[in-house]
């Protein structure tokens, strides 16, 4: 009985093939999720410069904390420190029960998904003043 040769060099070039495949595959994935991991913690840090701008707007008005009289100026100089630019401030009602709202924008830099171009993510946050606890 003849028995026929195992021919392995068959066997390892397809299975080289289908390796390079998906280790391409893997790093287009992985250069994908660094894209999204950059924009999420853009929006992150967007949305920490906008709690901290909101709160400071806040604390000015607080008729207790505050002056009552720049909450812009508080909201924008926290917006700053904590590396965005402050966009907008609203203010509602009068100063024992009023609502800002902040928006910051914060520009972020992924690879693939922009292309090389620079994206913009905008966080707001909102405060409510009710120092009595009415």
């Amino acid at each position: 009985m003849k028995t026929e040769p195992c021919r392995l060099s068959e066997e390892t070039a397809a299975i080289t093939l289908v390796s390079a495949a998906l280790i391409f595959v893997m790093l287009l994935a992985g250069a994908v999720l660094f894209d999204v991991m950059v924009i999420y913690r853009a929006k992150g840090e967007a949305q920490t410069a906008a709690d901290a701008a909101a709160k400071a707007a806040g604390l000015e008005l607080t008729p207790c904390f505050g002056v009552g009289n720049e909450p812009e100026a508080a909201a924008a100089r926290f917006a700053e420190m904590n590396g965005a630019q402050l966009l907008a401030v609203e203010t509602e009602g009068d100063a024992l029960r009023g609502c800002v709202r902040v928006r910051v924008s914060k520009a972020c830099h992924p690879l693939f998904i922009s292309l090389g171009r620079t994206i913009s993510v905008t966080a707001a946050a909102t405060v409510y003043l009710d120092p009595f606890g009415e």
